[in-house]
């Protein structure tokens, strides 16, 4: 409790000073998520609420629904876009069925850490990808962190390309998610994240990927045997707002949901960071085993991979342009 209230001290020193509660209209907003309470994407949830309550002198009031109580991944989503959600935190490959463009972020191998990954996405390239979201009826404000996904398998480990030829995975119910493993030799089969513990327990499928803070609050491990880290892309979330509604909100009102978005991001991050060791811990300490890839390895990986960011933007000269102005930020530096 005194780490969460830490976070939402630090976060509130960077959001605005609160205008007088009386040029505020009273409203309830409702913020969905999918993790269980006390992740990272809740803290950050949690701490979007504070600030905006304490803020807006309590005239304004959040309401937050964890753990995909307001439905599955692609629901929540849904409700954004038509307006009967405000809004919610989704992974980026649950709001690519809706913003093609995005997929582009979940590209393997792409960013080579977490700090090229927020200095490129936090500037003028990823206003870009937000542009493109404007276009669906998304108001999005930031990313936020879930991490680097690792592989979990049962039955035998997966060091290289090779060693998932013919296993079953689990992907998030994306297309471009199905094409890499595919890349890779290996069965994918869309699962709904409600659902996967049960699939991996019964076998349905294999293996998964999913960051640490998943593989352990959703306690995986308990039904795999292997873990590899592997660092092969990055879970990243998105804060999305219904567009119209927040159009008709005044100045005010927009500069107050912004501000306290980046508190909440910031907040949401740092839970993150800190909690990484933390998973990696108990994790270790459950049955299952844990390697790493080596340099030789990650190099195969790599190579399969690197073909895949040309197929995916082939045909499309809004997604070409995109990971141009990624690669270029990334020069940049």
């Amino acid at each position: 409790m005194k780490k969460l209230a830490s976070l939402f001290l630090a976060a509130a020193l960077i959001a605005p000073a609160p205008l007088a509660a009386a040029e505020y209209p009273a409203m309830n907003v409702r913020l969905s998520h999918n993790q269980p309470i006390g992740s990272p994407e809740d803290v950050g949830a949690q701490t979007f609420k504070k600030l905006m309550e304490e803020k807006s002198g309590g005239r304004i009031t959040v309401d937050v629904f964890p753990q995909m109580q307001l439905g599955s991944m692609r629901e929540q989503t849904e409700m954004v876009q038509m307006g009967t959600l405000e809004m919610a935190v989704q992974p980026t490959s649950v709001l690519t069925p809706f913003v093609e463009e995005l997929s582009v972020i979940d590209f393997p191998f792409l960013w080579a850490d977490k700090d090229e990954l927020y200095r490129i996405m936090d500037g003028e390239v990823g206003q870009k990808f937000y542009a493109f979201c404007a276009k669906k009826g998304f108001k999005t404000l930031g990313l936020w962190a879930s991490g680097f996904k690792q592989i979990t398998t049962k039955g035998k480990p997966v060091n290289a390309p090779e060693d998932l030829k013919g296993m079953k995975i689990r992907v998030m119910p994306s297309p471009q998610l199905v094409e890499q493993y595919k890349s890779w030799g290996a069965n994918p089969i869309p699962i709904e994240y409600a659902e996967l513990y049960n699939a991996l327990q019964q076998n349905i499928v294999d293996g998964q990927e999913n960051p640490l803070q998943t593989i352990a609050m959703a306690k995986l491990y308990e039904v795999q045997d292997y873990l590899t880290i592997s660092d092969h892309g990055f879970l990243g979330y998105l804060f999305i707002v219904n567009s119209r509604w927040f159009e008709k909100q005044n100045e005010d009102i927009q500069k107050l949901i912004v501000e306290c978005e980046r508190g909440a991001r910031e907040a949401e991050r740092l839970a993150q960071a800190e909690g990484e060791a933390r998973f990696l811990d108990q994790i270790k300490q459950s049955k299952i085993a844990v390697g790493e890839l080596t340099d030789e390895n990650r190099a195969k990986f790599i190579e399969v991979s690197k073909p895949l960011h040309d197929k995916f933007v082939e045909g499309s000269a809004t997604k070409t342009e995109l990971l141009k102005a990624v690669y270029e930020a990334k020069e940049a530096r």
